[in-house]
């Protein structure tokens, strides 16, 4: 007769190792898991911070840089007495009631070069500046003071924690130049480890 081999199957102290080391490893995948689910939120988070705060900046930025812009600037060239500019020294910085100092800018430039300052039809008086917490643009020529402005920047995902501009005169060879700092802090709503700060200069060459 063959001899019957008998088959041994693993101990209760086997399978109980196992058992815990399969625990642990899912322990580990879970937790590294979590982890790059964790990091690739923040940057998510960072990230919309960032263009968020970046499209309202190049937005004041290219609409300061405009500030003067007269379509008539050639009769204004040859009889300038004769040809004023409604466009000219129209930046004034203000604040709305309880803001920052210098959280509001204002400015005119001839959006439809006709040498004309429009109002209040296609108004071409312009602004930005900071209420509550967010950015806010001009509307139909109101001041800094003013209700009625329309929100940029959206509240509810992104605070304005700072914002103010500067004006400085510079003249080189008796030529006068205009140069505005745009200074800028925010951060994700509910998480204020999430902020940037950003300082542009916007040379202003038409202001004149």
């Amino acid at each position: 007769m063959l001899e019957q081999r008998r088959q041994r199957g693993a101990s209760l102290v086997e399978l109980m190792i196992a058992m815990v080391l399969g625990m642990a490893s899912l322990s580990l995948l879970a937790s590294v898991t979590g982890y790059g689910i964790g990091t690739n939120a923040n940057l998510l988070n960072q990230s919309r911070l960032t263009e968020e705060l970046r499209a309202v900046l190049f937005l004041m930025k290219r609409e300061i840089r405009r500030a003067g812009i007269n379509g008539d600037a050639l009769a204004r060239v040859q009889d300038p007495v004769a040809n004023p500019s409604a466009f000219a020294n129209s930046i004034v910085l203000g604040a709305y009631p309880g803001e920052m100092a210098n959280s509001c800018i204002l400015f005119s430039y001839d959006a439809d070069l006709d040498g004309e300052l429009d109002v209040p039809a296609n108004n071409e008086n312009y602004g930005f500046r900071l209420r509550d917490g967010a950015i806010e643009v001009r509307q139909a020529g109101i001041g800094c003071e003013d209700d009625g402005w329309q929100d940029v920047t959206d509240s509810e995902v992104v605070g304005i924690t700072s914002l103010s501009f500067t004006l400085a005169q510079t003249t080189s060879n008796q030529v006068s130049s205009y140069e505005v700092t745009i200074d800028l802090i925010g951060e994700l709503n509910n998480t204020p480890q999430f902020n940037r700060h950003y300082e542009e200069n916007v040379l202003v060459r038409a202001y004149d």
